[in-house]
Order: C-alpha cells, then sequence, then structure tokens
C-alpha cells in the first residue's frame, strides 16, 4: 500500500496535457483563444473584467440576459476511461471463471486481465466543465450585473502495480487462489468554484481619458473532489460521490480596470479572487490534495475597428489549481470580423508560457436573430487530442 500510494503521488505530480485555460466559459471569448480582459461584450464583462460594463454602458440602453452558457473541453488521448471498463469486464470474467472451476476461461480472462494493466500504465486523462448566467442591468451611471458561473476541474489518472501483473503470471489455471481487489488504483482528483455576485462598475475621466474601474463581490463555494479506488471497481461517474467530496463556502472579490487612450483602443487589467482559499480534499487511500484559489491578474488589449476586433491577453502571474500539479501561464491572441449586422467570425489561439499544458486554437461564430436573440458557438482543439466547445444564449431587450 506505500509503493501505491507513492505511485499515485508520483503520477499527478508528472504535467498534464491539458487544462482550461480559466476560470469561466464565455463562448465568444473562448473563441478569440480566451482573450476578454479588453474586449469582452457586456454580456460576458461580468466574469472577465468588471470594468468593461461602463465602458460599454453609453453604447446600449437595454437590459441583456445570458442564460445560459455552456462549455466543457477534454482530453483523453490514452482512451483511459474505455480501458477501465474493459479491464473491469476481464476482473469480473475472471472472477467468473474461478468460482466456476474453468481452467480454459481462467487462462483467457487473465491474458486479458494482464494485457489491461499493461495498456493503462502511465494513463491520464482530464475534463473541465463548466456553466454560467448574468444579467447586465443598464445604468449610465453605475453600471451593474448581476452574475452566477460554475466551473470544474478534474484529473484522472491510473497507477499500474506491478504486483499484480507478477500474480496473475505465475496464476495456475488449474489450481487458482480466491480473487481479491487489486492493488492497481484508478483515481480522479477534482476542484470544483462556483460564484454568485454583482459587478459593479464605474465611469471615470483622467484628462479626459476615459477611465473605467470595475468591482465584483461575490459569494464562492469550493468543492474538492479525491476518489481513488482499486483499477477493477473504478467508475469515472462515481467521483463526485458525497463521500468523496468536502466543501467550503467563503467570501471573495474581483476587480477591474479599463482605458481607452484613443477611440478603439481599449488597454485593460484584470484581478480575480483576490483573496487566497486552500480547501483539502477528503482523505481516500491515506492521502490529501489541496484545491487552491489564488489570485489571477492578467492584462490585456484591444483594438477595435468597424468590423474588425483584435485581442491580446497575458497573465501577469503563474496559476496553480492542485498544489501537487506544475502551474500555468497563459498567453492568449484572438480576433473577430464582423461580416454583417447579424454575423460574426471568431479565430484564437492560447498558449501556455509555462508548458504544462497544451496549446489550444479556437474557432466561433456569432449569429444574431432580430434585435432581440442571440446565439453563440465556439470549438477548440489542441494537442494529445483536446478537444471543447461552448454554446450560449443571450436576450436583448
Amino acid at each position: 500500500m506505500k509503493i501505491s500510494k507513492l505511485a499515485l503521488c508520483c503520477a499527478l505530480l508528472l504535467p498534464f496535457s491539458a487544462s482550461a485555460g480559466q476560470q469561466y466559459y464565455e463562448a465568444r471569448s473562448d473563441a478569440m483563444g480566451g482573450a476578454g480582459v479588453a474586449s469582452s461584450n457586456r454580456e460576458g464583462a461580468a466574469f472577465i473584467n468588471p470594468a468593461l460594463l461602463a465602458l460599454h454602458a453609453p453604447k446600449f440602453n437595454d437590459f441583456v440576459l445570458l442564460l445560459p452558457v455552456l462549455g466543457a473541453d477534454g482530453a483523453d488521448k490514452d482512451q483511459m476511461v474505455d480501458k477501465f471498463d474493459d479491464l473491469e469486464a476481464s476482473y469480473d470474467g475472471l472472477d467468473a471463471a474461478i468460482s466456476a472451476g474453468d481452467a480454459a476461461a481462467i487462462d483467457s480472462f487473465r491474458v486479458e486481465l494482464i494485457g489491461d494493466l499493461e495498456s493503462l500504465k502511465g494513463n491520464t486523462a482530464y475534463v473541465s466543465a463548466g456553466i454560467g448566467a448574468s444579467v447586465v442591468i443598464p445604468n449610465q451611471k453605475v453600471p451593474m450585473a448581476v452574475f452566477y458561473k460554475s466551473y470544474i476541474d478534474a484529473i484522472g489518472v491510473a497507477v499500474v502495480e506491478q504486483s499484480d501483473i507478477d500474480e496473475l503470471t505465475a496464476l495456475d489455471p488449474n489450481n487458482p487462489p480466491e480473487i481479491s481487489d487489486l492493488d492497481s488504483q484508478g483515481a480522479v482528483i477534482a476542484g470544483a468554484v462556483s460564484d454568485f455576485g454583482v459587478a459593479l462598475s464605474f465611469p471615470l475621466s483622467i484628462v479626459n481619458m476615459p477611465v473605467m474601474v470595475g468591482v465584483s463581490p461575490k459569494l464562492q463555494r469550493i468543492d474538492t473532489y479525491n476518489y481513488v479506488v482499486s483499477a477493477n471497481n473504478f467508475d469515472s461517474s462515481d467521483f463526485n460521490d458525497s463521500k468523496y467530496r468536502n466543501d467550503e463556502t467563503t467570501f471573495n472579490l474581483d476587480i477591474g480596470v479599463a482605458m481607452e487612450p484613443v477611440e478603439g483602443l481599449v488597454l485593460g487589467l484584470s484581478g480575480r479572487n483576490l483573496i487566497s482559499k486552500d480547501v483539502e480534499t477528503v482523505e481516500a487511500q491515506g492521502r490529501r490534495f489541496t484545491y487552491q484559489v489564488e489570485p489571477l491578474f492578467t492584462a490585456g488589449v484591444a483594438y477595435d475597428w468597424d468590423k474588425l476586433t483584435f485581442t491580446s491577453d497575458i497573465d501577469l502571474n503563474s496559476h496553480k489549481r492542485f498544489d501537487e500539479i506544475g502551474g500555468t501561464q497563459y498567453w492568449r491572441l484572438g480576433g473577430e470580423m464582423r461580416a454583417t449586422d447579424w454575423l460574426a467570425l471568431r479565430l484564437g489561439y492560447r498558449h501556455d508560457m509555462k508548458d504544462n499544458t497544451s496549446n489550444i486554437y479556437s474557432l466561433g461564430t456569432g449569429f444574431a436573430i432580430g434585435q432581440v436573440f442571440y446565439l453563440d458557438l465556439t470549438g477548440m482543439v489542441g494537442s494529445d487530442d483536446a478537444i471543447g466547445g461552448v454554446l450560449q444564449t443571450s436576450y436583448h431587450f
């Protein structure tokens, strides 16, 4: 068991080939590589940079309801989940064959189970998912939005013990021992953050230059998950069972600044989760992990022409989710072309300057149906078979 714990710890210290680039999903921003600190529209400003609400306020006098935004991305380049299903089938087959005293079946399932264990060595997978909603309330003096967003990161790991393979190799089909749980393990380590808050934006002016300041006080719930079981009992959908979960509710704060030194050029700065918080997982197989919510500061620039927008963001500090796993620090780049009054096309790229995650390419589009209904779609692809998508609808009235 000590060896198993050590192997699990070492596996989780390896760099993972993907993890989502920010703590929210928003279709327009994600389509432009995740950049939005200087370029977000009203719908996404509460998620990204609350100061931008005041930037847009003079141009609009309508309410906006963003409901819902749904996003997910993940990578299972090793087909780890399917391999665990195959392993469970082989294990159950071996158990049944031993109970029936069928030597030929025992030998067949023994060989299959060895192959399943070999194929799982070094396998990892990840998935991130999120939902969100916001209501933008028009107000020239103090533009504001009420928002909700929830976001989860989950990492799956297979830890194969050589002792299982050795024992199965030495198993005598004619005189088999009673089968027991494998020493090899499957694990899912996850953390989720849910925010409910109000974004407030204050328009100012410095030497006739528009300057906006935003603040978002929010109630925050943090959930952690630590699911570690024998490989023959692994089911990835079980990770969110209450016995594997720990949670804590706290208060947090986002801030933002935006300025427009010349018409069309916007500079932005955001700080999210200014109050640091560490939440430990429950103990599983003698091991705990620490999920971190810590400040992330991002600077952005955007230039807006009549039909084109170009934008770029850069994280000013690295960001870690789990204390045991390497951090990320992203550079994001993207653009939008408004082909017509009702159609927009977007393209983006995201690069982790820490080289701990995949480079992600994104493509998206936005449709306006009349003056009321908007539909935005985004697709994302990257190395190691990373894939994702975002869908959102919004209503203007």
